[in-house]
């Protein structure tokens, strides 16, 4: 758990001192982790931009717009993928790798190793470890279902887009850019590295 701040610490005492007796003593016999880790873990409440894209597939878009958002970037890039086996999108992280950003990936561990019976996944993952993007799988949770990337701390794609030929050409998905918006980007980031830092480096097996 997060180290807790003075004031969500008096916050969960307050709570308690207004508490009957008996539920008071449940406070102080763990329920203020709990309301503390509640506190804590809140969801982010962001300023809006007004400059925002939308694609959706298979028809109007979306995987341009992914390959518009890594296009962008010019310093950094973080993705998290459930399904990573695009050829098109692959391609275009290479190209970033090339011009000297900082791409780092995280994604699923099963759907990309174990169930890839086709074995594009382990393919796409084998080159971008061999092109020295640092790549890592995660097990840690039922499914990693997050389809996102984080631009120079800028710029989030998000939707339900997984980085698939599928995604691009046969499935109904969507694809949302929310473009200079720092304040969201950096709670994106906060949660991608707390999923790269539970993950395990790919390695390939050849």
């Amino acid at each position: 758990m997060k180290p807790f701040s003075t004031c969500t610490i008096a916050l969960a005492s307050t709570l308690a001192l207004l508490a009957p007796t008996t539920y008071a003593d449940d406070l102080h016999s763990g329920a203020i982790s709990e309301i503390v880790s509640a506190i804590i873990n809140r969801p982010a409440s962001v300023p809006a931009t007004a400059n925002i894209e939308t694609g959706f597939s298979p028809d109007a878009g979306a995987e341009a717009l992914v390959l518009k958002v890594i296009n962008a970037a010019q310093h950094t890039l973080r993705l998290q993928a459930y399904s990573f086996t695009s050829p098109t999108v692959l391609a275009a992280l290479l190209t970033a790798r090339r011009r000297g950003v900082d791409v780092r990936i995280v994604v699923d561990h099963d759907s990309n190793t174990s169930d890839d019976r086709s074995g594009k996944a382990r393919h796409a993952l084998g080159a971008l470890v061999n092109a020295g993007i640092l790549t890592r799988t995660i097990a840690v949770y039922a499914i990693h279902h997050d389809k996102v990337i984080i631009v120079d701390g800028r710029h989030v794609q998000t939707g339900s887009f997984n980085y698939s030929t599928p995604a691009a050409h046969h499935n109904s998905e969507n694809v949302l850019v929310l473009w200079n918006n720092p304040a969201l980007a950096a709670t994106y980031l906060h949660h991608w590295q707390s999923r790269y830092d539970q993950g395990q480096d790919y390695r390939p097996g050849y």
